[in-house]
């Protein structure tokens, strides 16, 4: 399942960030047993402006490195 939530802070400006998140479920468990950070871009467009300081500034994607 894939929702957008609120990541972290843009090192370019004071927005927070938007995620796109695949969520792996369960049927035995009512929480996601694992996710996956699929995207991540500011709302302000900071990622547009001034792409390549935002690939240097901002962190890894967690859970990206297992897929």
């Amino acid at each position: 399942m894939d929702i957008t939530r609120a990541g972290i802070a843009c090192p370019l400006c004071p927005a927070i960030t938007e995620e796109l998140v695949y969520l792996v479920l369960s049927a035995q468990s009512p929480f996601p047993q694992r996710e996956h950070v699929k995207d991540r871009w500011c709302p302000t467009g900071c990622h547009l402006l001034h792409p390549n300081r935002w690939r240097k500034e901002m962190p890894p994607l967690p859970g990206g490195e297992d897929a």
